[in-house]
């Protein structure tokens, strides 16, 4: 009887194994040939549309969405079923190489690493994204610009731009493969990372492989080559220097995301206070002194004025909603009350805005408040804290929300722990935005859709999914 429950038990694992390399095949071949054409299309003057070749249905977003949704049903069915093994992390890179190979080939439907590129062009050309807009400059990237804007991303991120940029004169598509492969290096070292971290863990394997093999993780950061593979590199590291209290080190982790991309300043009051509350005063003075450094060495290197820091906070989105609550209210104007006139419509949305980000600073400042009194104060709740205080800002306070931003919660999910009710909640919030692949940020039907699986669903589940988070 054992047997054969093992053996069944096999042969499901083999067949949704099977298919989800299938649907990853598809996914592949769909994606590289719709980004090839339209990259030689636009080179020829042709639309350097958005994401997909129209607005509403079309057959390869079909073709791509449907394939990368079987991956990412037979993903949750397997993570189900899949039982805790004992394996290296060479099996487990062995088990997940073809899928961290075709989503390493799958070229991106993304514009935003034309945007990288150019600006690690510009570096090279000692030219100063910070102080010197995309479109202050032209190269051959320039007819696949969306953003024409000064760069929001940091100096650590421009690096990276550079290196891959030099391969641009050779040709485009090999700059972009050329980041490509150092996102999916990074995301190969960030699970091996995790492996580490969780030693003691019954799960290690499991958890492991089921970050490696992501669907979400492998579509934003590997496919479409998002940099937030880098910010979750410094957010692992953060937290293994939490666990092991290595809190100076732990700050310059943060400081390092913080010169990727902006979100991970919002942890540094939170490990500054329970520094405070531990009484590490030498590891406060340490990070304190650190943290000045840096500013200084920023402030006089890239971003000598004023305007160069306010591009952090990306003012190009400022008044743009997409996938969030905010843009819930805005289909619901257009699409239901279209008599509203666009001044009232822009200042009930600001209203909005300003309201969700006063409750989200309300919820943080009681959440550093609380961790200060907190008795027996650990590590773990540390962590807990940066979890839902990120999770919160992305689901609540952020407008122009994309699909990808809450991958960075799925470091903090591997490695959270007796916190189930928030690895279940980030695992949602993670892959359901990505049911509907685009920008969401329009007003159709498709677009209704979108905002209902990327915030209402997530959000049902962190009110009433409580009792069922259970492991």
């Amino acid at each position: 009887m054992n047997n054969s429950i093992i053996n069944n038990y096999l042969k499901n694992q083999k067949i949704l194994y099977a298919a989800a390399v299938a649907a990853s095949l598809v996914y592949c071949i769909a994606m590289t040939s719709m980004g090839i054409t339209k990259f030689y299309s636009v080179l020829q003057g042709g639309e350097n549309y958005h994401d997909f070749p129209t607005h509403g249905v079309s057959l390869i977003r079909v073709i791509i969405n449907g394939s990368y949704l079987i991956a990412t049903v037979t993903y949750i069915i397997w993570l189900i079923q899949k039982k805790p093994t004992s394996s290296s992390f060479l099996d487990i890179c062995k088990y997940a190489t073809p899928f961290l190979a075709l989503a390493l080939i799958a070229y991106p439907y993304s514009s935003d690493i034309y945007l990288y590129l150019h600006y690690g062009v510009m570096s090279l050309h000692k030219i100063n994204p910070y102080l010197n807009s995309s479109n202050s400059f032209v190269s051959n990237l320039s007819p696949f610009l969306h953003w024409l804007q000064t760069c929001t991303y940091g100096p650590v991120s421009l690096f990276f731009f550079a290196l891959s940029a030099l391969a641009v004169p050779i040709s485009p598509l090999l700059a972009v493969y050329l980041f490509k492969i150092i996102c999916v290096l990074v995301h190969t070292l960030n699970a091996y990372l995790i492996w580490r971290l969780l030693t003691n863990s019954q799960n290690r394997n499991l958890i492991t492989i089921a970050y490696l093999v992501n669907p979400m993780l492998l579509h934003e950061q590997i496919a479409n080559a998002h940099l937030d593979v880098l910010v979750a590199n410094t957010l692992i590291i953060l937290i293994g220097c939490i666990y092991y209290q290595r809190y100076v080190f732990g700050i310059l982790a943060i400081w390092v995301g913080f010169l990727v991309k902006t979100l991970p300043i919002i942890w540094l009051p939170l490990v500054f206070a329970f520094l405070c509350k531990q009484r590490r005063w030498r590891d406060l003075a340490a990070s304190v002194l650190i943290s000045l450094l840096i500013v200084a060495v920023i402030a006089y290197r890239f971003k000598p004025t004023v305007s160069a820091w306010i591009g952090v906070l990306s003012p190009a989105t400022a008044e743009a909603t997409a996938r969030s609550f905010h843009h819930a209210i805005h289909f619901l104007f257009i699409n239901f009350l279209p008599t509203v006139s666009v001044e009232a419509r822009e200042n009930i949305l600001s209203l909005f805005k300003y309201f969700a980000y006063l409750s989200w600073i309300v919820y943080y400042a009681g959440t550093l408040i609380k961790s200060y009194f907190r008795k027996n104060d650990s590590e773990i709740n540390l962590v807990s804290d940066i979890g839902w205080t990120t999770l919160t800002l992305l689901l609540c306070a952020t407008p122009w929300l994309m699909s990808w931003y809450p991958s960075i919660l799925l470091p903090i999910a591997a490695l959270s722990i007796n916190s189930p009710h928030f690895v279940l909640t980030s695992l949602i919030f993670s892959l359901s935005p990505t049911i509907i692949l685009g920008t969401g940020s329009g007003t159709t039907m498709i677009s209704l859709v979108t905002i209902f699986v990327s915030v209402f669903l997530p959000t049902a589940w962190l009110i009433f999914g409580r009792r069922g988070a259970l492991f």
